[in-house]
């Protein structure tokens, strides 16, 4: 460090009265001067250095703090740059989903309008049967008229259905369509939970028609009506029936897996 030219004149005073030759208290009290002037020199020396070292120490922390503000700041930027293109890709896929399901949309509703058209044009047709007198004896033939009300049943207009069957029962009660027309009458008045006509409807198929091809679908489905009624006896008592009196049939089987489940 430099020494300021006030600091060095004392010393250079000294030094002059001392070549000049003062006296021995005057070299004494100069001497002593000077020695004061060193220490303060070497103490001024010594706390410019340690500022010196505290304002670099200073520095350094805060090139460090910037050093990491700066490396903070570019992390943000580039989370938000992140951030920025994920929402702009998830918009557009919303977007694009957005535009299959309408996509999808309008072709349910196409195909749902032309179900409908086509149940509309069948149920015309079916009613054109209905009406439509025969050619020979002047009314409907028990195969349309079976048609007709099969139609009704298997879209589920059920009482509609019933009234078809009934009418070709009153109409043509010895027809090949007539243990049909009460089984499905029985299903009908099932899916209605009508419990007690249809237990009615599977025992004329029972009694009325023993070697038909619904007999023993009658059976199983009687005993299925009697456990939906929580009459568990009559429904084993039916599914037995069922296994004694029709032992090759598909019923048979679906009796005895029945019984089966059902612990006994």
């Amino acid at each position: 460090m430099k020494l300021s030219a006030s600091v060095l004149a004392p010393v250079s005073l000294g030094l002059f009265v001392f070549s000049m030759g003062g006296t021995k208290e005057e070299i004494v009290r100069l001497q002593s001067d000077v020695l004061q002037l060193s220490n303060q020199i070497r103490l001024l020396q010594k706390g410019t250095d340690e500022t010196g070292s505290v304002f670099k120490s200073l520095l350094e922390q805060l090139n460090d703090q910037v050093a990491r503000m700066n490396l903070a700041t570019d992390e943000l930027h580039r989370t938000m740059q992140e951030q920025k293109t994920d929402v702009f890709n998830l918009v557009t896929s919303i977007r694009s989903e957005v535009q299959n399901l309408s996509v999808k949309l309008d072709d349910t509703n196409n195909r749902l309008a032309a179900l409908q058209k086509k149940q509309e044009e069948q149920q015309v047709r079916m009613t054109s049967l209905r009406t439509a007198p025969a050619a020979a004896e002047g009314r409907i033939q028990p195969d349309q008229a079976y048609a007709a009300a099969y139609n009704d049943f298997l879209i589920g207009n059920y009482d509609l259905a019933i009234a078809g069957f009934q009418d070709l029962l009153e109409s043509h009660p010895d027809s090949e369509y007539s243990d049909n027309a009460l089984f499905y009458s029985g299903i009908c008045s099932q899916q209605q939970q009508r419990y007690e006509q249809a237990i009615e409807a599977f025992d004329q198929v029972i009694n009325l028609y023993p070697k038909g091809d619904k007999t023993a679908a009658a059976y199983f489905k009687k005993a299925q009506v009697y456990q939906h009624l929580q009459k568990n006896t009559d429904a084993i008592d039916t599914l037995r029936q069922l296994i004694e009196i029709y032992p090759d049939s598909q019923e048979s089987v679906q009796a005895q897996q029945e019984l089966e489940r059902m612990g006994v």
